[in-house]
């Protein structure tokens, strides 16, 4: 039961889809907020277990003193986020939240919007109360980044001028606060109403990437780090982070660009992959979490192909529609790469699967933006960056060219004007820019 700060009777918040439970979706995280900034929220995560191990799960919510208020509901798999979805409540009827396999989408030429914020921007999706939102840190500032009547908003945030970025639910409120890293810190900011506050420092050290995912399945979503040589697990305890030493296996990296957490292996635990090459090449690796769900790692040096890359950015998806992760590898000095899952092992299947000549990118982002229910593929390229769809060629699930967009250092996929279907935002030298279909 959940009260939000009026009159009138309880409505009835239902959460469903198409998802199998535990194989598909094993936790969910419910939220619902008065409209009203100054009124109440409720937020939690609910393991999909014993007498809440199936669909739909329901939750009643008084008005209290609310006229409207928002609802949303995030599903997770592995400790990784896999669909979610949002609606207002005007307390004069019940309301379902659906976690569906298959995302509303368009099939219409995208139409961008004027860019605005910094320029050449690391990009983060947040994701919570007020509705979804792209943080955009650079060398010229920070902003909030949300769209208002087809065009975008920029909000300017007190944040430093990072080297990265990254968004997660770090205190179990099913909102998103943002992690920033510096050429000297990791700063954690909490994600407030109308603003982000300052928070912990969880390390005072320089690092390359950053990855969120619950990989210890207490409920609370922990932190992978990783620069250099280092690669370092910072363990969740109620919204403080601790480094465990044990957690990570030595040698397991040499020079961390890029960091990937999902489930490799189809036990139900969240793995690592870990992009490699700044300067020089070296082999991306991967490590598999003990069965235990304890998140404890180790080394597979089976998983992955042991060829020297420059890794800029990774996605994990399932692109392929089998049920397993499939990896997308953006590189420096090379096309975009993509390795499909078989039985847990990662093939090259790039020439197969990708439109040739492929690119080379600064970034890509994996997620289904057409509606019908196969992932599509954004790749950020400085010269003119591409958008791809995803098809059926002949008996194979592979992609095909759909648009091209502007030039780019970021991309990522998000329902920015949260009307149930996905948008795609691009980080350029102008500013940050938003397709939408």
């Amino acid at each position: 039961m959940a009260t939000i700060a009026g009159c009138g009777d309880a409505v009835l918040l239902t959460v469903t889809g198409d998802r199998a439970v535990p194989a598909e979706l094993d936790a969910i995280c419910l939220a619902v907020a008065d409209r009203d900034p100054a009124g109440g929220a409720f937020g939690r995560m609910y393991r999909l277990e014993g007498d809440l191990g199936r669909l739909p799960q329901t939750l009643a919510v008084q008005p209290g003193g609310a006229s409207s208020a928002e609802a949303w509901v995030r599903g997770f798999r592995g400790g990784v986020e896999v669909a979610a979805d949002r609606a207002g409540v005007d307390f004069g009827g019940d309301v379902s939240l659906r976690l569906d396999r298959c995302a509303p989408g368009g099939s219409a030429a995208p139409v961008a919007a004027d860019p605005v914020g910094p320029g050449d921007a690391r990009l983060a999706v947040s994701m919570g109360r007020g509705g979804a939102r792209v943080v955009a840190v650079g060398a010229g500032g920070a902003a909030w980044i949300d769209a208002d009547g087809g065009a975008l908003v920029a909000t300017d945030l007190a944040l430093p001028a990072g080297r990265g970025v990254i968004a997660f639910d770090a205190d179990g409120d099913c909102d998103d606060d943002v992690l920033v890293w510096t050429d000297a810190e990791v700063r954690l900011f909490h994600r407030g109403v109308t603003d982000l506050d300052d928070g912990e420092v969880i390390a005072s050290e320089a690092i390359r990437a950053a990855a969120a995912a619950d990989v210890d399945r207490d409920g609370d979503v922990d932190l992978l780090l990783g620069g250099g040589a280092t690669l370092r697990l910072y363990r969740n305890d109620g919204g403080h982070f601790t480094a465990d030493a044990t957690a990570i296996p030595g040698g397991a990296a040499s020079d961390v660009t890029a960091l990937a957490l999902g489930d490799l292996d189809g036990d139900g635990n969240p793995d690592v992959v870990v992009g490699q090459g700044d300067a020089a090449g070296a082999p991306p690796r991967a490590l598999l979490a003990d069965a235990s769900g304890q998140g404890v790692f180790a080394l597979a040096p089976a998983i992955l192909p042991d060829v020297a890359l420059q890794v800029r950015d990774l996605a994990l998806a399932d692109v392929d529609g089998d049920g397993d992760l499939d990896l997308g590898v953006a590189l420096a000095g090379a096309p975009v790469r993509l390795y499909v899952n078989r039985g847990g092992r990662l093939e090259d299947q790039s020439f197969v699967r990708l439109p040739q000549p492929a690119p080379e990118g600064a970034s890509l982002a994996i997620a289904d933006w057409t509606g019908d229910c196969k992932p599509d593929l954004a790749v950020a390229v400085p010269a003119g960056s591409v958008l791809w769809r995803g098809e059926q060629v002949g008996t194979t699930d592979a992609f095909t060219a759909d648009a091209a967009a502007a030039g780019a250092s970021a991309v990522r996929y998000l329902d920015l004007d949260d009307d149930g279907r996905r948008d795609l935002v691009l980080a350029t030298p102008g500013g940050v820019t938003w397709l939408r279909r």
